[in-house]
């Protein structure tokens, strides 16, 4: 049971301290790198290719993981072929990308693909209902499996027959793999986000916000 209070309690052991890597200056040199990954980021996931504003308003993530210049560069460009050119639509991909956040209890994570996930079709009502999972009522055939497949790799590291099959109904052998990967990457990063202790963007929705839920 993930009572408000549980939740609470997570969010202030993530985000109520420092984050432990500090970012990089903010430098021309800098700004330009995090420039570049954030806006074909922001791209890969939304298709929209706007300008993203200023330099100032680069999200301060990218400079923390510029510490990192060439790992960032590699997560990131996962993340930007996973959404890009993957073979998952970008509602379910959000769909997936959303239970991984919410049983990772990632509260970064969590809160920037709720706006991803609305941006991309998926209701207020669904995101609500991705809290409880697979056994929440109203799912069509295709969520269910989608959100059991990311309950067992979360918990078992493996797909059951019983889900792949559910998955084959409306899903190739290639996307079924590519899913694989989707929820490991996210998994992945949920890992980082929270053990660097990474804040959450202005604007941005936490675990809290809105009714708690099973999972």
């Amino acid at each position: 049971m993930s009572t408000r209070k549980a939740l609470e309690e997570r969010e202030t052991y993530i985000l109520g301290h420092p984050q432990r890597m500090p970012s990089v200056a903010r430098t021309p040199e800098s700004e330009a790198l995090a420039m570049d990954v954030w806006r074909r980021l922001r791209f890969a996931i939304t298709g929209v290719d706007e300008n993203p504003g200023p330099p100032e308003a680069i999200p301060e993530i990218h400079f923390t993981m510029l510490q990192h210049p060439e790992l960032w560069e590699k997560i990131s460009g996962l993340s930007i072929q996973l959404s890009a050119k993957g073979k998952i639509k970008a509602r379910d991909r959000e769909l997936v990308i959303l239970r991984t956040g919410w049983l990772c209890r990632c509260p970064f994570e969590w809160g920037e693909h709720v706006k991803f996930g609305l941006q991309l079709g998926v209701s207020e009502e669904e995101i609500e209902r991705v809290k409880t999972g697979s056994k929440a009522s109203g799912w069509n055939r295709e969520d269910k499996a989608l959100l059991q497949a990311v309950e067992e790799l979360h918990d078992d590291a493996m797909l059951s027959d019983s889900t792949w099959e559910a998955l084959r109904h409306s899903y190739s052998e290639a996307e079924c793999f590519e899913l694989t990967v989707l929820v490991g990457q996210f998994i992945t990063t949920a890992f980082w986000l929270n053990s660097l202790r990474i804040p959450l963007n202005p604007g941005i929705r936490s675990l809290v916000d809105g009714p708690a839920s099973t999972q």
